[in-house]
């Protein structure tokens, strides 16, 4: 740890001298520990923070020259300082050459030249506490980063269950309909969502929709739309003994509630009902990019009814309108999230969909052939949230 105060340690076996030290940098403001054996200061240096050593050394002496040196080998930060009397520059050579800091002169004749290479390597030791301080906290800081990732991740994984939980099987029949959805996102949790209810014997809602940004705040807005979605659906099911339930109606209500929840997201969403006894679609678009394709009798369209509807939570007065379409027995649509424009290659957004539109038509109009075609199992990460839905008008997938 970092002294408080600027610690030195003096090591001399002259009474006199050490004396005379102790008075000296006492009166500096420094706190002074002072020995005049060389076992106990290594002792001390091992157990103290100590900014500065001062040691008297005595030459020829076997026993000294290794107690110095194994003081310098355990304590190399510590600057040390050595005075001895010096019969030549050899002497000043060998000592710097174990690791000494510096070499004085004994008797010591100007306690102004000690004092300037004292403070210097008082400093430059306080700096290196300091260093030492910050790694701590750094480390410190590092662990504790470690372990809120580890439990945000952990909360994440759990919250990507829950929400996969949420979203219908990824492969179903409903109504004499079969319904496959894929998803892959971009983080643990996903802006994306997909869901459909069974109203009665003939008739499913749908969605897809996409919530704007990523990761949980996102992916929180799905679960009140899968919420706010299901009750609207019943009240609707419900209001004055009418088995109406219109997608425009319902996505006017998910407007209205995100709106008074005043949460700073919005979304974009397809949503349908499609009855299976008169084989018709009605539909809501509301600012869904892009819109559904639509596979039946050998052709591969888009439906119509791209702008008719803004995105849902931004604007008090956006209007929401049904659309409809008549649909043959063995049709099949595809809903999908505008993350999958990120993983074709074209750069302008007419192409990308022209693109989507061939790739689906020549994997058969099937969920698996599109995913194989863009190789999107293999993908280990995509730039954007891509959310599928393929309901086909046939038992098979």
């Amino acid at each position: 740890m970092e002294p408080d105060v600027s610690q030195i340690l003096i090591v001399a076996d002259d009474l006199d001298l050490k004396h005379q030290l102790t008075q000296h940098y006492t009166a500096h403001a420094y706190h002074v520990t002072a020995t005049n054996d060389p076992m106990h200061a290594l002792d001390y240096l091992t157990q103290e923070a100590v900014t500065l050593v001062l040691f008297q050394y005595h030459q020829n002496q076997p026993t000294l020259t290794a107690l110095l040196q194994d003081m310098l080998e355990k304590c190399a930060e510590i600057p040390l300082v050595v005075l001895t009397k010096i019969d030549g520059v050899e002497t000043i050579t060998n000592l710097l050459r174990l690791g000494v800091t510096d070499v004085f002169d004994l008797p010591v004749s100007a306690m102004s030249e000690l004092d300037v290479s004292v403070n210097r390597h008082v400093q430059r030791s306080k700096l290196f506490y300091e260093n030492v301080r910050y790694r701590q906290e750094l480390e410190l800081v590092h662990r504790q980063v470690n372990k809120n990732l580890a439990e945000l991740q952990q909360d994440q994984i759990a919250g990507r269950l829950i929400q996969q939980r949420m979203m219908p099987p990824e492969s179903c029949s409903i109504n004499g309909l079969t319904m496959q959805r894929y998803m892959k996102s971009s983080l643990y949790l996903s802006g994306d969502f997909i869901d459909h209810i069974r109203l009665d014997d003939d008739r499913v809602l749908f969605y897809l929709a996409d919530v704007s940004g990523h990761g949980a705040s996102s992916a929180f807005l799905t679960v009140l739309l899968k919420n706010i979605t299901n009750r609207v659906a019943r009240e609707l099911l419900a209001a004055d003994g009418q088995d109406v339930v219109s997608p425009a109606k319902v996505v006017t209500q998910i407007n209205c509630e995100l709106l008074d929840f005043d949460i700073d997201k919005h979304m974009t969403i397809f949503m349908g009902v499609m009855d299976r006894n008169s084989a018709h679609l009605t539909y809501c678009v509301g600012g869904h990019l892009p819109m559904p394709l639509l596979s039946q009798q050998g052709e591969v369209e888009y439906l119509q009814g791209i702008g008719s509807g803004l995105p849902v939570g931004l604007f008090e007065d956006a209007e929401y309108t049904d659309l409809e379409q008549q649909m043959a027995p063995d049709f099949n649509l595809l809903l999908s999230s505008d993350g999958i424009f990120e993983v074709l290659p074209c750069d302008q957004l007419a192409d990308k969909e022209d693109q989507l539109r061939k790739i689906f038509k020549r994997g058969g109009s099937s969920l698996d052939g599109l995913i194989d075609a863009l190789k999107l199992e293999q993908l280990d990460e995509v730039p954007d949230d891509i959310a599928l839905l393929n309901m086909c008008g046939t038992q098979h997938a």
